[in-house]
């Protein structure tokens, strides 16, 4: 079972049938999880949402208390929040990317990336961005995996000594070219 802890976003549903490709989905409001829930997830996924990772201390708390013990994907505020909880610095970026589809940088030697290409479109809708500067603060085993080429901004990452694992960009969103294939990718590695 995936858990989809919910950010009160438009794209949570949309992620949901994603997720569900895979596995059943339980969508969960941050505020309310039972740990029935987590005890039984393959994977928790923090869902997109509004604001800033400050917003959303419940959140924070679940990735403090669970981290390492069940595998967790962030997308765009998860990202974030995940990487703010690992010492990153959130910023408001220079330009908004709301509904913008760009190219990124894969790191064609990583596990969310094995099998595709070096280069593919997504979509993005954030205003905020982890600053590049900061990444020094995060531990060793967490490695950057997409990047956006004209910006040099990170756009995702994963940590596989702890299963942990984020997107800045909408992978459910139809402007994002083999996003299914990059949640299936994850989600091999989270079993395996």
């Amino acid at each position: 079972m995936i858990l989809l802890v919910d950010h009160e976003d438009s794209f949570s549903r949309n992620l949901e049938h994603l997720l569900a490709k895979f596995e059943p989905v339980v969508l969960q409001d941050r505020r309310s999880i039972p740990k029935s829930l987590i005890d039984k997830a393959n994977l928790i996924v923090l869902s997109p949402g509004p604001g800033k990772p400050a917003d959303y201390p419940e959140t924070r708390q679940l990735v403090e208390k669970y981290l390492g013990q069940v595998p967790i994907l962030g997308i765009c505020l998860g990202f974030q929040l995940l990487l703010e909880n690992e010492g990153g610095k959130i910023v408001r970026q220079s330009q908004v990317l709301h509904g913008v589809c760009t190219e990124i940088r894969t790191h064609t030697d990583s596990l969310t990336y094995r099998g595709l290409p070096s280069s593919i479109k997504v979509a993005r809708y954030h205003s905020l961005q982890v600053d590049p500067d900061s990444l020094g603060l995060m531990p060793p085993s967490l490695r950057i995996t997409a990047e956006d080429p004209e910006r040099k901004v990170p756009l995702s990452f994963e940590d596989l000594e702890r299963n942990l694992f984020g997107l800045q960009y909408h992978p459910e969103s139809f402007l994002t070219e083999q996003g299914k294939r990059v949640i299936e990718n994850i989600h091999h590695a989270c079993l395996d």
